[in-house]
């Protein structure tokens, strides 16, 4: 079997029409849900870049693979060497192998190559040569990470349109050995530059606000007040963010056009039916959702739940959407090696994508790890069930617990709520528990006194 990933960067899960965005043009996605199942429940392992991509490559936990934050923090370092990766589990097993796109330290390789079990990698590096040599000026931003758009770029030899083109090329490539292609758009994550075609398609004053916008941010973690101090975003109105959305909206259209470009490629080569094609990404955005750009310092929805799309013609159920918990590095990098037809190492912790759409539950929660950024170091765990999520700030000075039936944009932190006592702590306990089985090293006799209420050090000596 074929295997196709693409896997974006900071796409919200709630930016796709088929997901209920109405206003936003996404046919080709919306295509890929038509005719496959896409996953409702579905959460990032950790909800920043390079720790997220190792789990990706390793089905790992963070403090299982090493990779705890992106390579410009006091915390880098990429995955351990030693693990396994789906890539050259893959390659062992007789797959042609291809990679274009974004790559982020998440491997101790300067570039991943074929020691990494890639034959063939495309980097965003091999556009900007192409570029100059066509005589052309850099894509011009001058509101920085605000995003502009972009007027400079031919619509067909954009960053986007390139990456296709190196897809297709990887897709068009005559062997008789089954292939793993992944492809890694930098897109969306912010700056968003998208050329005026798609960004001209949108009109920023009829863009509606996030459900998770205003937050007063009441009751709400020191550090999310801080992160906003740091971004100047404490007094803007949607007037202002409507801008930003736009170019939001307009690169995420410019990506779903090129998707479609790689989809008629497999259709017209005539291997559609033969291909496991998933979507997905390493985590969400703010953009503007509780007032506030990028993600850091929180597992919000708009930051921890994310786009997770399956099509295998024959094997899983078309326009369905399935509402299992999903983690979706995790259980992508597993998919790929059963798709295969491979047994996983013990490392792929994850679960099948393709069970799940065909109606397995696994996981009656999710959770999700966090460690911190350039800002600085910062512990955080969450985890959901059908109804609540509590996250838990070891490091922070308060704790998050929300109703997402009652308050879906997170905006009323509980945590104090004496109603919700008993749920508060049944998730706690839960947590905990989650945390010591997957050997997260924060389950510990220190985080036991707060998430078990067990006794606190000088009362289990001292006595009450």
């Amino acid at each position: 079997m074929n295997l196709l990933l693409v896997h974006s960067d900071q796409h919200r899960y709630d930016c796709i029409r088929a997901h209920g965005m109405r206003e936003l043009q996404t046919p080709n996605l919306d295509r890929l849900c038509a005719e496959g199942t896409t996953f409702s429940r579905a959460y990032s392992t950790i909800p920043i870049c390079t720790p997220a991509r190792a789990s990706l490559l390793t089905g790992a936990w963070p403090h299982e693979h090493g990779a705890f934050c992106i390579p410009s923090s006091e915390l880098n370092r990429a995955a351990r060497r030693e693990r396994p990766t789906f890539f050259t589990e893959l390659k062992s097993a007789g797959y042609r192998t291809g990679w274009v796109g974004k790559y982020h330290g998440e491997l101790e390789s300067p570039e991943p190559g074929p020691a990494d079990g890639v034959d063939a990698f495309h980097p965003l590096w091999h556009y900007q040569k192409e570029r100059e040599a066509r005589s052309l000026q850099p894509i011009p931003k001058p509101h920085g990470l605000f995003g502009d758009e972009d007027s400079s770029s031919p619509a067909d030899f954009s960053p986007l349109a390139w990456q296709a083109d190196r897809v297709i090329d990887l897709l068009q490539q005559p062997t008789d050995q089954p292939f793993c292609i992944r492809w890694d758009p930098p897109e969306p994550h912010l700056p968003c530059n998208p050329v005026s075609e798609f960004a001209s398609r949108y009109n920023a004053a009829d863009i509606p606000p996030w459900q998770s916008f205003p937050d007063p941010q009441q009751g709400k973690p020191a550090a999310q007040k801080r992160q906003k101090r740091i971004w100047g975003l404490e007094d803007w109105t949607w007037e202002q963010w409507q801008p930003v959305v736009r170019l939001y909206y307009g690169i995420i259209t410019e990506l779903d056009h090129h998707l479609g470009r790689v989809l008629d490629t497999l259709d017209r080569l005539g291997l559609a039916e033969d291909t496991l094609v998933m979507y997905s990404t390493d985590h969400g955005d703010y953009c503007g959702g509780h007032g506030q750009l990028d993600k850091h310092f929180n597992m919000y929805d708009d930051v921890t739940r994310v786009p997770l799309i399956v099509r295998l013609p024959g094997r899983v159920p078309a326009g369905h959407t399935c509402p299992a918990f999903a983690s979706n590095e995790l259980d992508i990098a597993r998919t790929l090696l059963e798709a295969a037809g491979l047994t996983p190492s013990d490392s792929f912790v994850g679960e099948n994508l393709v069970g799940m759409a065909n109606g397995t539950a696994p996981r009656e929660v999710i959770t999700s790890q966090y460690f911190g950024t350039e800002s600085g170091a910062y512990s955080m765990r969450m985890i959901r069930d059908e109804r609540y999520k509590f996250v838990y700030h070891p490091v922070g000075d308060i704790h998050e617990f929300y109703d997402l039936a009652l308050d879906p944009g997170e905006l009323e932190n509980r945590i104090g709520d004496p109603a919700l006592a008993a749920d508060i702590t049944r998730l706690k306990v839960r947590l905990w528990d989650e945390m010591n089985a997957q050997g997260d090293r924060l389950a510990n006799r220190w985080t036991a006194i707060e998430l078990k209420d067990e006794p606190s050090l000088a009362t289990s000596v001292f006595g009450p």
